[in-house]
């Protein structure tokens, strides 16, 4: 019994690789619109209703292609309930939360809902140090702001006469 020869695949189009959450389709530089983005909604980035590509990707994961990643699941607006979009500018350096933006809100609703939830956790831990044993620690409402300080300083200029930048 003969065996077929291996085929070489490389120079096959169209060609079917994983880009990010979806499926890059390359058509081959003979085409029109060479790359086409289908996702795994079975839609693609050319807008076509019936695209060629959405295809090509059903009969590369059939033949045992490897399937794109899972995309994050990406929450709706806290503020109004509306869709949000990633931006990668306001990710969290340390806390590793994504940055996110609002379609009707923009950025107004990521900061208001990141504003809300930074109030609560100031709420919820109001120790700016915590009591250890032996020593009674430091909540933040006892630290006096700038702005007190200058009160009661105008305050004792007033009241003694002093001032110290005559």
């Amino acid at each position: 019994m003969l065996e077929a020869p291996p085929v070489n695949l490389v120079g096959c189009y169209p060609q079917v690789s994983i880009q990010g959450f979806q499926y890059l389709v390359d058509f081959g530089a003979g085409e029109t619109i060479r790359y086409h983005r289908v996702n795994k909604d079975k839609t693609c980035s050319c807008d076509t209703p019936f695209c060629e590509a959405v295809e090509v990707v059903r009969q590369y994961l059939q033949a045992g292609g490897q399937r794109a990643p899972e995309p994050a699941i990406i929450p709706t607006c806290p503020i109004c309930g509306a869709k949000t979009y990633p931006d990668r500018n306001w990710d969290g350096k340390y806390t590793k939360s994504p940055g996110w933006r609002c379609e009707k809100g923009g950025l107004r609703h990521f900061l208001e809902a990141k504003c809300e939830r930074i109030k609560k956790q100031l709420a919820e831990n109001p120790w700016l140090i915590p009591p250890a044993p032996g020593y009674p620690g430091v909540k933040r409402d006892e630290v006096m702001t700038w702005e007190e300080c200058e009160a009661i300083n105008r305050k004792t200029f007033l009241e003694t006469g002093y001032d110290p930048t005559a």
